[in-house]
Parts: C-alpha cells; sequence; structure tokens
C-alpha cells in the first residue's frame, strides 16, 4: 500500500500521526491538569488571585501546545516526506483538535472515579476568593461568576478547547515542518 501511495504521488495519510500525538497529549494534559486539581484542592487559600496551581495550569498549556510539532515529526519520520507549513499547519490544528476531544473523555471518565472532585476545587476556589482583602460585594461577585463556570457543559469546553489547543498546535505544526520536514534545497 505504501509503494502504491508513492508511485501514484498521493502522500499517505497523516491521521496515524494525528492520533498518535493526539493520545499522547491528552493522556500527558490530563495528568497534569489532574494534579493541578489535587494540589488546589490540597492548598491553603492565599488570597491571591495568581497562585502557584494558576502558574501550573499555564505549564499544563504550553505542554500540550506540543502535540502539533509531534504529530508533524512523526509523520515526516515515518514516511521520509518534506511538507509545506500549510500541511503542518493542518496536522496540528487536528491534533488539538483530537485532544480536546480525547481529553474531554478522559475527564468525564475520571470523574467516575472522584465525582466530588469538581466540587472540592469550587470550594478551594471560594475559600481562596474569601480569604482575599477586597469589598464584600467584589468577592461575592467573583464568587458567582467561579460557580456559574464551575461545571461546563460538554459543548462550552469544546467551545474554549479547540480554539486554544487548535490555534496552538497549528502553530507548533508549523514549528514542526520548519524543524523537521522543510525541503533541504
Amino acid at each position: 500500500m505504501e509503494q502504491t501511495n508513492q508511485t501514484n504521488g498521493t502522500p499517505p495519510s497523516y491521521l496515524t500521526s494525528v492520533g498518535i500525538a493526539a493520545v499522547i497529549f491528552s493522556l500527558l494534559t490530563t495528568v497534569l491538569q489532574l494534579i493541578s486539581g489535587y494540589m488546589q484542592i490540597n492548598a491553603e487559600p492565599t488570597g491571591s488571585l495568581f497562585s502557584p496551581t494558576m502558574l501550573f495550569g499555564l505549564v499544563v498549556c504550553l505542554v500540550g501546545a506540543f502535540g502539533g510539532m509531534v504529530a508533524v515529526w512523526h509523520y515526516a519520520n515515518e514516511y521520509q516526506i518534506t511538507m509545506k507549513l500549510g500541511k503542518g499547519a493542518l496536522i496540528g490544528f487536528l491534533t488539538g483538535l483530537a485532544m480536546v476531544i480525547i481529553g474531554i473523555v478522559l475527564n468525564k471518565l475520571w470523574l467516575l472515579f472522584d465525582p466530588d472532585m469538581q466540587q472540592k476545587m469550587m470550594e478551594s476556589t471560594i475559600a481562596n476568593f474569601e480569604a482575599m482583602d477586597m469589598p464584600e460585594e467584589t468577592k461575592q461577585q467573583m464568587i458567582d461568576q467561579a460557580a456559574s463556570q464551575a461545571n461546563p457543559s460538554i459543548g462550552m469546553q469544546l467551545l474554549y478547547g479547540i480554539p486554544i489547543f487548535g490555534i496552538l498546535n497549528l502553530l507548533t505544526g508549523m514549528l514542526g515542518v520548519s524543524l523537521f520536514a522543510r525541503n533541504k534545497e
């Protein structure tokens, strides 16, 4: 089959590389998100909006951004081919899309093991807001806003996740082309 693709000029499918990178990075980011969540649950309220847990969340986002680059690397190395930036961007975006979908499924599965996790995280967030030195009205507004976003629907998770991970992985997919799949002429 591989020779057929090469002889008739059609490149091999990149979906396997997208799938492999998406599964690996979904598992990695889900585990890191769980660690971050349990860090938040077990932390004492700091009374600050900027906490080590929030910084760890940014690290999780950065780690997840490199799925596109890994997918391009795998595809380029598996088939010994070069590609244009646009194809790398597509591979990266599709990797980000798949990561979001797989991540949602993994998070929902985790809630079967610890159904109280989201409630505990909300309680921790409220305790942190209550420890802040600000007017009570402002605290209550922050608590109400956090409570309204505590259990987002799958649609909302897709709405937020796809642009974030899709665009980040689109960019790292193009970076992957520059590093691993650029024509060396």
